[in-house]
């Protein structure tokens, strides 16, 4: 602790932490990080070309069958032009004389041994990506390309039973094209597979292609001559190389995931009572299991008790192995009711619905403090106006009960954060769900 009190002022040792780097490195105070950091500039070409059919096939009066293909080919290029204006002054003069950078530390009470093996997490600190000119060499302009050529499609079969029922089961294979990082990424080895704590340049910054593979069995039904709709859906859902795009404190970064399954429920009903003119009633549930697989390979997958010579540390996202997706609720439903009448020669509308969420965690990574537990979002509106539509006023409210809910939460950078849950050190930020808003709108059509 006494290491890190020096080193990070989130510690509560602000005031000695830029004077602790400009000894480590030493450069004259207030030049360790001087100036514009990183000026870096990306060109990006894209094309793609796509041949697709989509076919349905009338079995019998009651049997369709629909199949459907593509063909996609993409051609993905990246020109990457990295530049430290200010010359990286503290990093390359801590990479330049290492020997500075452990007499600072013995200098601050540590042996030399305990002063040797901190001085790489000293360099980490004055080598953050936009201060580390190693990205400069060996060449400032780093060009990659990658092609990708996929098929995908689908086979689905409907069969209608009768006027009101009709069942259904299918399979598609989709297809989301892979990328590159846009923004300087750094690991142990200079590989994406290296621990993130270090600070050689990675330059193969490219990621794959994401494909799903997805089953289907469903009905669709109508009751009460027509009046009323109840729809259900079972669906399995196979990822391979799931693109999760996660905040490693310095710089985002997309990790292919091996695998993501998601399997579950999904229903909906609609219902307009002959009773009640003008009322609708409409309402959904859905219920999804969806979990990262195991053995995610690379150092941010590695766990307590699993570090090695190549990933000496705990990896940032070693919580995802098996466990229930990011941003992916169990549960979630939606209920409305919509009732509409006349009022002389003009038409009334209310609305009120609501849409409820069961907890999640907003973090890429996990973390038990970005958990965000249930809440309900409510939102209303009232409009006035033609029968024949030409023109309405409307008054709305969303989120009428002014919810606090979390949408992505992710570490504060530049802080000592650890991967052991519940640290009082790490700090968190998070993009918060809109608050309760009012307003009025006036639709006119002509």
């Amino acid at each position: 602790m006494a290491l890190l009190s020096i080193i990070n002022p989130a510690l509560g040792q602000s005031p000695t932490a830029p004077l602790f780097l400009s000894q480590a490195s030493g450069r004259p105070f207030g030049t360790v990080f001087a100036g514009l950091g990183a000026l870096d500039t990306y060109k990006q070409n894209a094309k793609s070309t796509a041949l697709f059919t989509n076919n349905t096939w009338h079995a019998t009066d009651a049997l369709d069958i629909t199949v459907g293909l593509r063909y996609t080919r993409e051609k993905k290029s990246l020109v990457s032009n990295y530049s430290n204006p200010n010359g990286g002054a503290g990093c390359g003069a801590m990479l330049a004389n290492p020997a500075q950078v452990v007499a600072a530390l013995v200098a601050r009470g540590l042996t030399v041994a305990q002063a040797s093996a901190a001085a790489p997490t000293v360099v980490g600190y004055g080598c953050l990506p936009w201060a580390n000119p190693l990205h400069n060499a060996p060449t400032r302009d780093t060009v990659q390309q990658r092609e990708e050529k996929e098929w995908s499609g689908t086979l689905k079969a409907a069969y209608r039973w009768n006027d009101n029922v009709m069942t259904y089961g299918s399979f598609a294979r989709g297809y989301k094209g892979g990328g590159f990082n846009l923004d300087r990424v750094q690991s142990s080895n200079g590989l994406s597979s290296g621990s993130a704590n270090g600070i050689q340049p990675v330059l193969d910054t490219s990621f794959g292609g994401e494909f799903v593979d997805s089953y289907e069995l469903g009905a669709k039904t109508t009751w009460l001559d027509g009046n009323l709709l109840l729809n259900a859906t079972l669906f399995h859902q196979k990822y391979e190389d799931f693109q999760l795009n996660s905040f490693l404190g310095t710089s985002f970064v997309v990790r292919s995931i091996p695998e993501v399954t998601s399997q579950g429920l999904d229903a909906e009903l609609m219902w307009q009572p002959k009773s009640i003119r003008g009322l609708m009633l409409q309402s959904g549930l859905m219920y999804a299991d969806t979990k990262y697989g195991g053995n995610i390979p690379g150092c941010d997958f590695v766990g307590p008790g699993q570090t090695s010579a190549a990933c000496p540390s705990v990896g940032a996202l070693y919580k995802l192995q098996g466990a229930q997706m990011s941003f992916a609720p169990k549960w979630s439903g939606s209920a409305a009711i919509t009732y509409e009448w006349d009022i002389g020669n003009l038409m009334a509308r209310f609305n009120i619905g609501a849409k409820y969420v069961s907890k999640y965690n907003t973090g890429s990574d996990l973390d038990p403090e970005k958990m965000q537990d249930a809440y309900t979002v409510a939102n209303a509106r009232f409009g006035i106006g033609a029968q024949d539509q030409r023109w309405m006023l409307e008054f709305w409210g969303t989120n009428i009960t002014d919810e606090d809910y979390v949408q992505v939460g992710f570490d504060g950078p530049l802080q000592n954060v650890s991967p052991a849950p519940n640290n009082p050190f790490n700090t968190f930020n998070a993009f918060l769900g809109a608050p309760r808003m009012y307003g009025v709108t006036l639709r006119v059509r002509y």
